[in-house]
Parts: C-alpha cells; sequence; structure tokens
C-alpha cells in the first residue's frame, strides 16, 4: 500500500485557526462548484420549442412541447423545467387542464396515464398524484389519448375516443365514464366538452350532443343525450354565450337554439379556450382571435409566422400562444416574443459511431441494411465483415453501431447483441478474421437483444443502449454495473437511439425515441500528468441536506486517492474510474464524517503524491 510522508510532516494549526479557515474555504467553494450536479444524478434536454398546450395558474404559465414541459414565472421572468426526473409520470404529454377551484393541474399523457399535480397559491408546483387506471385497464382498447379537457368547478370532464372520463378533483380519482352515447347506444368518439347554460355540450364523430348538467340526469344513458347539429361545430365558452367553430366557415354563436355566423374564417380551428374572461381561438392558418369580456373579436398580429395549438389570455389581458414552431409566445412585456428554454436535443443528432478509425488509422464502416462492415486501410485496400466464419463471424448482419474501447478493441452493436475485435488492427493480416462474442452469466452477452448504441466512459466500461434500455458492464462486459429503464430511471423511452460520454465531466448523454437526458457518470478520462488546477470536487461544500456521492473528477488516469482530515488522519482511500473518483461520505468503518475540512490527495502509477484539492463537510 502506497503511503504519504505529508501525513508525517504536516501538523496543522489549532483548533481556532482551523475553524476561521474552515470557513474561509467554505465561502470560497460555494461559488467555485457551484454548477456541478451530483453523481448519479439526471437532466433533461428536451425540444421546448413545438409547443402545444399551455395553461395559466396565478403567476405562471405551464407550457406542454413535444416531449419537454416547463413553467414560465410571470413575475420573477424566469423558466423552470418539469421532467420524470422532477416526479412526473411519463414523458409524452397529451393535454394539461388547470383548475382554480381545487389548485390542481391535470397533467394526461399520451399512454393515458393522468398526474395530478398541487399547485399554492402562485401557481407553483407542489406534490403529484399519479392516476394509472385508464392507462392500465383492459376493459379500454385502442386510443387512450385524451382529445380535451373541460374543467366545472372540482371536476374535470376528459374526452376521448372511447367517450367522456369523469374526474373528481376532490376525491382524486376517476368517478365515472359515459360510453356509447352515439345513436342507439352506438360507439361515438368525443372531441370535445363544453358546459353552459346549464347544459354540457359534447363535440363527438355524430355531430354535437347536448343533455342537462344536472345530479338528477343520469349523463351514463345515450337516450338523455340529444343531438342539437350533425355538425362537428367544436364548441367553446364565451363570456357572452355559446360559440362554435366551423372549420372552413368561421365562428358561430348560439343564440335561440340556432347557430349564426358572427365571423368568417376560411381555415380549420386547431384549439379554443375560455380563461379570465376571454375566449381565445387558434387556427391553423396562423391566426388568433381573442373574443373579450363584451363580446367583441379581436384579430392579434404577431411577428411570428408559426402554427398556434393554444392561446390563453391572463387576468391582465396579455396574450399567452402555445406554438408549434416558435414554443411559448407573449406579450407580457408589451410586444410579442417567445419565453420558451433554449432547446439543445438537436446537438446530438449526429452520430459519431458510423465511421471510426482504429490504431492503424484503418477505417471501420458500418454499412447499410444487414451488409454489416467494411474496413479500409491507408492503401485503400478494403474488407468486408459479415456473419461468414473466417470473415467477420458477426452475430447478426445488421451493424447498428461501433466504438473503440480504451484498449483499441471494436466493439460492434448488432440487431442480435453484442461481438468484439480485439485486434482490429491485423484486419488486413490475411487469413481469418473473426469477433468473439463477450459471455455474460453463460450467455452471449445481450443475445436476442437489438443493440442500438455503444459508448466507452473514462474507466473504458461499456455503456449499452438497446430497445429495452441501458446496460453499463465494466471493462471486458464480465460484470453488470447497473441497468436503467423507463420505470427504474427517469429514461423518456426504453428505446435507445444513441449514447455518448462528455469526457471531462463524464456525463453520460442518452438520445431515446422521446428525447434526449443525461445521467452524470461516476467515470471520466484521466489524465497522464496530475494537474490540481483541473481537479473538480462536486459538491463542494457538502451541506447537511445532501444524502448523494461526492465526485473527485480531473485526476490522473486510474489515480489511487486517500481522504485525510484536518490533522492527517485516513478516512476513505479508493481507486478512481479514469479520471473520476467517488466518495459516499463516510469513514472506512462506515460512520459518516464530522464538520470538517478534508483533503484530497491523488497517487498516480508511479506512486507520486499530490494534494489535488480540499472539500468541506458541513452537518
Amino acid at each position: 500500500m502506497i503511503m504519504s510522508d505529508y501525513f508525517k510532516r504536516k501538523n496543522y494549526q489549532k483548533q481556532a485557526i482551523g475553524l476561521f479557515l474552515f470557513f474561509i474555504f467554505l465561502k470560497s467553494a460555494s461559488s467555485v462548484f457551484a454548477q456541478d450536479i451530483p453523481i448519479g444524478t439526471w437532466r433533461s434536454h428536451f425540444n421546448y420549442s413545438n409547443a402545444k398546450d399551455l395553461e395559466i395558474a396565478g403567476n405562471k404559465i405551464y407550457c406542454v412541447t413535444s416531449n419537454g414541459f416547463f413553467y414560465y414565472d410571470n413575475t420573477a421572468g424566469e423558466t423552470f423545467r418539469l421532467s420524470r426526473i422532477d416526479g412526473l409520470s411519463e414523458s409524452l404529454i397529451s393535454k394539461i387542464k388547470y383548475s382554480q377551484v381545487s389548485k390542481t393541474l391535470i397533467i394526461a399523457y399520451k399512454s393515458g396515464n393522468i398526474d395530478l399535480l398541487s399547485l399554492n397559491d402562485l401557481g407553483e408546483p407542489g406534490n403529484i398524484l399519479n392516476i394509472p387506471l385508464l392507462k392500465e385497464t383492459a376493459q379500454i382498447q385502442g386510443n387512450k389519448e385524451v382529445n380535451h379537457i373541460e374543467i366545472k368547478d372540482k371536476t374535470a370532464f376528459l374526452a376521448y375516443d372511447f367517450g367522456l372520463v369523469v374526474l373528481d378533483l376532490d376525491r382524486q380519482d376517476i368517478r365515472e365514464t359515459y360510453q356509447n352515447l352515439g345513436d342507439n347506444g352506438s360507439e361515438m368518439a368525443v372531441y370535445r366538452s363544453t358546459i353552459a347554460n346549464d347544459s354540457i355540450y359534447l363535440t363527438s364523430s355524430q355531430g354535437v350532443r347536448a343533455a342537462p348538467f344536472s345530479s338528477n340526469i343520469n349523463l351514463q344513458y345515450y337516450g338523455n343525450w340529444k343531438g342539437i347539429s350533425a355538425r362537428k361545430y367544436k364548441i367553446c365558452n364565451s363570456n357572452t354565450g355559446l360559440l362554435a367553430i366551423f372549420d372552413g366557415e368561421g365562428i358561430f354563436k348560439l343564440e335561440k337554439g340556432k347557430f349564426t355566423k358572427i365571423l368568417a374564417v376560411n381555415d380549420n380551428l386547431v384549439n379554443a379556450a375560455f380563461l379570465n374572461k376571454y375566449s381565445t381561438l387558434s387556427f391553423s392558418n396562423g391566426s388568433v382571435f381573442l373574443v373579450n369580456a363584451d363580446g367583441k373579436i379581436e384579430t392579434i398580429k404577431t411577428p411570428f409566422s408559426g402554427n398556434p395549438q393554444q392561446s390563453l389570455a391572463d387576468p391582465a389581458g396579455k396574450l399567452w400562444i402555445a406554438d408549434a414552431v416558435n414554443g411559448l409566445v407573449g406579450n407580457a412585456s408589451g410586444s410579442f416574443k417567445s419565453y420558451s428554454p433554449v432547446s439543445n436535443d438537436t446537438l446530438f443528432h449526429i452520430r459519431k459511431d458510423s465511421i471510426i478509425a482504429d490504431a492503424d488509422m484503418n477505417l471501420w464502416i458500418r454499412l447499410g441494411y444487414y451488409q454489416g462492415i467494411l474496413v479500409k486501410n491507408t492503401k485503400n485496400q478494403s474488407r468486408y465483415l459479415s456473419t461468414a466464419d473466417g470473415s467477420g463471424k458477426l452475430p447478426n448482419g445488421n451493424v447498428n453501431t461501433l466504438s473503440l474501447d480504451k484498449d483499441g478493441q471494436i466493439w460492434v452493436g448488432t440487431s442480435n447483441g453484442v461481438a468484439v475485435f480485439d485486434n482490429p488492427t491485423g484486419a488486413f493480416d490475411g487469413g481469418s478474421f473473426n469477433a468473439y462474442t463477450p459471455v455474460f452469466e453463460r450467455r452471449r452477452l445481450l443475445n436476442n437483444q437489438v443493440v442500438t448504441a455503444i459508448a466507452i466512459d473514462g474507466g473504458n466500461r461499456k455503456w449499452i443502449g438497446t430497445q429495452n434500455g441501458i446496460f453499463l458492464f465494466n471493462a471486458d462486459a464480465t460484470e453488470l454495473v447497473t441497468n436503467f429503464t423507463d420505470k427504474n430511471s427517469p429514461l423518456p423511452s426504453n428505446e435507445i437511439q444513441y449514447i455518448t460520454v462528455e469526457p471531462v465531466s463524464g456525463e453520460v448523454y442518452i438520445r431515446t425515441t422521446n428525447g434526449l437526458v443525461s445521467y452524470r457518470g461516476t467515470a471520466s478520462d484521466g489524465s497522464q500528468t496530475q494537474d490540481q488546477n483541473a481537479v473538480k470536487v462536486f459538491p463542494n461544500p457538502v451541506r447537511p441536506d445532501f444524502n448523494g456521492t461526492v465526485g473527485i473528477s480531473g485526476l490522473v488516469e486510474d489515480a489511487y486517492v486517500k481522504i485525510t482530515d484536518a490533522n492527517g488522519r485516513l478516512v476513505y482511500e479508493t481507486r478512481a474510474n479514469g479520471g473520476t473518483a467517488v466518495w459516499n461520505g463516510r469513514m472506512l468503518n462506515g460512520d459518516k464524517v464530522a464538520t470538517g475540512v478534508y483533503m484530497i490527495f491523488s497517487f498516480n502509477r508511479k506512486g507520486e503524491e499530490t494534494l489535488v484539492s480540499r472539500l468541506a463537510v458541513i452537518k
């Protein structure tokens, strides 16, 4: 074992001076390391420009995009992202709706799953309650994506292709469902519901239906629903009565049981809403109309030539638009601008695993559909590798990914597991040239799994993406380190498309079919010589509420790390994964360390020692 002369040489100052230095160090460390996230945490990097729904709660504007969800604080001028990392059940949200009475935001997912997000008086998010009944029930087949949500006091009406679902926001469960409301009890898809003038109106596949909105009326019985128009008007409430929009014709108003046209619009309605005494109508040609409190219709013009999906007016009469091109757009500042977070999911849409070079600069190129691999050397010679024995012996000809590890081996992900070329530079030596298939738990590694991505981290570990989540193996894939799925992690989907590891931080970026996320791993690329200025300790300081893992990055490759207290007593020792070491904040005997400053020492392979950093712990 490598021992440190430093422990023998140094005798630290007395307790009072040490305490003074502790607080000085604590102040500086807080600013230097504020941007790092802890080991084992996740971040989302979704697309926030393709907005499709929004709701206003207090001074917060909640916005849904194609695979993201965020809210804008109109008072603070800040944007906050929400995802499965924050407790949401899923990633693909279809609709949201806010109940001002129950202070609950309904989040309806594409799968039929429902979350109820509690909000405080300012609209800030709180607890989340999941209602998976619709998603899990086998009694309802087919499409379970909600079409529209209507709120009446503490009751929500959710329109689906199979009928209408009544959600009790007080009891926080599904009270009943209305199905087969069509002619003679036939199936009828419900597109929208609206409650006005003591009646409930449905826009459906069989036109507009209405029924008295009363506890004495059995709304589950189709005979209590009367057809008021065979035309498929889209119904919306307003401050001056019920509005109806017929695609390609315009806006109508229900007067004395008849629909009267009040504005011609030669386009299709995308969405309509009524909030704060304003009705907002969004059309597919980019037009937005605002029906104000006295019934006047105002045409809203924005500098964006986008595609509005939903629009709402806040209590001050300012307009907010969920736009499919420009994200969340609003005129709260007096003029229209976008309030969406900057999207960065497109940064990882270019794959780097189609062509790689080995140590001899031979190019390894994965070919198209079931065509295997083409290897080209610097003399312009070529060799094809396939499933044939002697010419690759791949487990499957459909090659999805190539990756060069730190030992110079090429790892191949196919539609039937993994293969490894342990001597890729021998491809042109002549004779037989085959890959081997790693064995894990007495079976071929990921046999019968479609392997879509392989990435190598700083510890030479293998991050392998499949259609069933991610598997992290040790360097030779004989040990499974961890496995992430959409059930045990914030992965938005089990279908992995691409993985890449940021070499300095060790952050693992994972692109799935439902968006991009990243995970702070425990390995990064190590350096050949120790640079004290490159070392980062995070979090630093370690505060009382922190229960995670401390990361030490920027170390020399595979460093041996010792952590001591201020008196030089050994507290913990470990080996780095590449350039990153981790510490659970405990001593070697398992006890938590006390408040104080701790010294971190790094030893390279020659046994040369460097004091690389200090860490403050607050209990």
